[in-house]
């Protein structure tokens, strides 16, 4: 009974957030045929903005079960969302193994599990992240203006290879203006651009556990690459090289 009470109030939002969206911003999706029926994925995504993950559940055709942040959850607005569409809460800049137990769960459920690679929105809070600190100040942290990509956290790669599933990468574009083109009245352009599914991506099982970080690394850096390819050159940052 809860589980249907739920799933209508998913519903009732994802309508609610595409009529109000449809007054703010000027959103075009591109891609969705790339999107397989029936399939468990892992969605990765640039993080520009805190919009982004609330854009990615209203505009795409699945259902998205985030890992967020679990410093957002003092926000009432992602609690509330945390709770209706059962994200899963998550320490950054760790190997948080409950995280990581609940996204392997969910994906074998058959879900689509979405993850931002780079960990966070502001590049200047990246060594508290890789710390594992919880980042208390949460306002002024809410866009990455440069609207460029940065350096991504191994948890990825290892989600990946442990999940065995194909992942699916997305670019978000234009989300980092909304909270400012709002202040001053005017709707953002938002483009979402829908990639081609890729993987499974392994790991060797002869490879030495010494090895194996350096393997993950690779993993996420090929993930990047394919996030990074559907973006323009000026906002790829340091996955200029991608193809």
């Amino acid at each position: 009974m809860y589980a249907a009470l739920q799933s209508v109030l998913q519903s009732i939002l994802v309508f609610m957030g595409r009529a109000i969206g449809s007054l703010f911003l000027s959103v075009s999706v591109s891609g969705l045929e790339h999107i397989p029926r029936s399939e468990a994925l892992i969605l990765v995504s640039n993080h520009f903005s805190w919009f982004d993950g609330p854009l990615l559940m209203i505009f795409m055709p699945v259902r998205i079960v985030f890992l967020l942040a679990i410093e957002t959850e003092r926000v009432c607005f992602f609690r509330f969302l945390s709770r209706t569409f059962n994200l899963i809460p998550i320490w950054r800049g760790q190997v948080d193994r409950k995280a990581m137990r609940a996204a392997l769960a969910a994906l074998k459920e058959g879900r689509t599990v979405g993850v931002f690679p780079e960990g966070g929105i502001d590049p200047d809070m990246a060594e508290a992240r890789e710390r594992g600190e919880r980042i208390e100040q949460i306002a002024g942290h809410t866009a990455r203006h440069s609207a460029k990509l940065i350096p991504a956290q191994a948890g990825i790669g290892l989600l990946a290879s442990q999940a065995q599933t194909r992942l699916l990468p997305v670019a978000v574009l234009g989300s980092e203006k909304i909270l400012v083109n709002l202040r001053r009245l005017r709707r953002t352009r938002v483009r979402i651009r829908v990639g081609r599914p890729f993987g499974p991506l392994t790991i060797p099982a002869e490879t030495p556990r010494r090895q194996r970080r350096r393997h993950i690394d690779a993993l996420t850096t090929e993930t990047m690459h394919q996030i990074a390819s559907l973006l323009p050159p000026g906002n790829r940052g340091p996955y200029q090289d991608a193809p």
